[in-house]
Order: structure tokens, then C-alpha cells, then sequence
């Protein structure tokens, strides 16, 4: 009797781990398909090195002689020092200002619910008209993207000063660009770290069930630094074409807003910001790429070294005059120059 009732007890326990063991095959193969980060085909160092590639080919070809004399720019002075300094420091501060907030208040998942960051209207519409259900192979491989529109733009007047026959490039132009893609990034690190908004793709990640696990939340989408220096970048180098007279400066100012606006219009296809943080990109960039470059802008005023020599007299008579004892004698000379008379007298001793 014991014998057939552990029989039965046996059974049941196995019949009971077998309910177990489908229950769990049918609910793993009930359950959706969770989205995983694969790699686009273009990876993010390729993408950068083809940005660079492109960027001075282009700023090669459409470097050409300049159209007129060169105006003298003014040289780098210690205003320039103070400025990138203060830039560096800026830069520095926005780094130890989040190292300190974050110890103060740890890390929060990445969600849609989080208090104060909610997203508004317009940059909601936008979102859903650019991003929609773009899968998110494609969404990186556009962040991506966004990476080649930049390194073309920060390097297309590197390459245009490279191939053009201008005086001080590498002494005051370079470094004038510098300066100004240096104080935009450092404006906009601080920024970033005051504000700390939501990226959209870690905002919606948990709501769209974009992908798991959802990435953290860096809390750095305000404002596009990629916009922002693309800007910087074309807009410095715009205005240094203009300063040298180039003679493509129209086409250099068109291709290379034409990179910048679609380093901006990328950042938000791919999800990695909202329409305010690119235009907010967009003008704290311009600003810098115009006001930097505008401290050297050439004087109005013509330099001493740029006025041009009075041409030689036309001669017309010239009578030796010797003065009694042969001890010198001179050479007066008679003609025009400039529309008027011209006497001149030469001693020789």
C-alpha cells in the first residue's frame, strides 16, 4: 500500500514539473521579441574618418587665389589668450560641477516620468515627425551619420587654408577657429550640465519599448553640442573666406552651412536630441563662429604699408649744374608726375 501510494506521489511531483517546465516554454515563446543595439554597418570611427576625408578635399577645391589684395588682419593679442583660457576653465568647472551633483544625487533610470523634464509640445510633434518608428539600427547608423556631417564641417577650412596662398593661416586664422569651436563647446558643456535634460531616445525608451536594457541617462541633450561646433566651425570659416577675398568664399559659406544644418536635422532623426536643442545649437554656435573671427577683422583704416608708391616722375629736361671749384655739382630735373609739376634737385658730393 505504501509502495503504490509513493508511486502515485512520485508521478505527481513529475507530472507537476513537466506542467512547469511547458508553462515556462510556452511563455518564453509567447513573449515578444526584445529589440537589442546592433551595430550599423558604418561604424563611428569610420564615419568620422570619411567626415575628415570629405571636409578637406572639399576645402581644398574651392579654396582659389583671392580676388583682390590681401587686407592685413589684425594678430593675435592677449585677449585672445584670456578668452581660450577662460574658455578651457569654463569647460573644467561644467565637468567638476557634474562630478559633484552626481555624487550629491545618484543616477536615475532611464524614464519618461522623471519630475521637471517633461517635454513640450513642439519638440514632441518634431520628434514624431522625424523619428516615428525608425528601427534602431537606423537610428544609430544616422547618429553615426551626424558624427561625418561634423568632422566635414570642423575640417573643410582647415582644408581651404591649406590649399590657398594666404598670409598668417597657421600663425592667426587657425588658431582664431580654434578659439571659436574652444568657447562654444565650453558654453555648451556647462550648459549641459546645468540643465541636465533627457536625452529623447532614454526619455521614451521605457514607454516605446525601444530597446532592453534601456541605456542610462546621460541627462545631456541641452543643446547639441555637434550642432553647436558645426556652426562655430562654418561660420568662422565663412568669414575668414570673406576676410582673404577668396574667391569661392560664396560656395565655401554655402557648403558649409549645408553640413552643418544637416549635422543638426541628423541629431534629431537619430534620437539623440529634440528640435529646441538643435536650434539653441544652431545660434549659440553662429554667435561664436561670427564674434570670434570679428576681433581680427581687417581695420578700415589703410595702413602706412598699404598705401601705394607715387610712380617715378616723367622727366623732361634735366641740366647739370656745377658749382665754382669743382667741389660738387648737382642735377636738376624738370617734368610731371601725378597730373602735375615736378622739380627736383639731386646733389652729388
Amino acid at each position: 500500500m505504501r509502495e503504490h501510494t509513493g508511486r502515485l506521489v512520485l508521478a505527481a511531483l513529475l507530472a507537476a514539473a513537466a506542467d512547469g517546465v511547458e508553462a515556462q516554454i510556452i511563455e518564453a515563446g509567447a513573449a515578444p521579441a526584445v529589440p537589442q543595439a546592433i551595430e550599423p554597418s558604418l561604424s563611428q570611427t569610420e564615419a568620422r574618418l570619411v567626415g575628415v576625408a570629405a571636409g578637406l578635399a572639399l576645402g581644398a577645391a574651392l579654396a582659389r587665389r583671392p580676388e583682390a589684395p590681401i587686407p592685413a588682419l589684425r594678430p593675435l593679442r592677449g585677449a585672445d589668450a584670456i578668452v581660450t583660457g577662460s574658455a578651457v576653465a569654463l569647460y573644467l568647472s561644467a565637468g567638476l560641477f557634474d562630478h559633484k551633483r552626481s555624487e550629491a544625487a545618484p543616477a536615475r533610470p532611464a524614464t519618461g516620468t522623471a519630475p521637471g523634464n517633461e517635454v513640450n509640445g513642439f519638440d514632441r510633434k518634431i520628434r514624431k515627425l522625424a523619428v516615428g518608428h525608425r528601427s534602431l539600427e537606423k537610428r544609430l547608423l544616422l547618429d553615426h551619420l551626424s558624427s561625418s556631417t561634423l568632422m566635414a564641417t570642423l575640417f573643410q577650412p582647415v582644408g581651404m587654408l591649406i590649399a590657398a596662398d594666404v598670409p598668417h593661416k597657421w600663425s592667426r586664422d587657425v588658431p582664431v577657429m580654434a578659439e571659436a569651436t574652444a568657447v562654444t563647446l565650453s558654453v555648451n558643456a556647462f550648459v549641459k550640465h546645468l540643465t541636465h535634460r533627457s536625452r529623447p531616445a532614454a526619455h521614451f525608451c521605457e514607454s516605446e519599448h525601444a530597446v532592453v536594457p534601456c541605456p542610462p541617462d546621460t541627462r545631456l541633450s541641452f543643446y547639441s553640442a555637434h550642432t553647436s561646433s558645426a556652426f562655430a566651425a562654418a561660420v568662422a570659416g565663412g568669414s575668414i573666406a570673406d576676410f582673404h577675398h577668396l574667391e569661392n568664399r560664396k560656395w565655401i559659406w554655402a557648403s558649409g552651412l549645408t553640413f552643418a544644418t544637416a549635422t543638426g536635422v541628423l541629431r534629431v532623426m537619430s534620437d539623440q536630441h529634440y528640435a529646441t536643442d538643435v536650434l539653441t545649437g544652431m545660434a549659440a554656435g553662429g554667435l561664436a563662429g561670427w564674434l570670434i573671427p570679428r576681433l581680427h577683422k581687417p581695420d578700415r583704416k589703410v595702413s602706412p604699408s598699404a598705401v601705394a608708391p607715387l610712380a617715378a616722375p616723367a622727366v623732361v629736361a634735366a641740366v647739370p649744374v656745377v658749382r665754382p671749384g669743382g667741389r660738387s655739382a648737382a642735377l636738376v630735373t624738370v617734368g610731371s608726375v601725378g597730373g602735375g609739376p615736378y622739380v627736383g634737385v639731386h646733389w652729388q658730393w
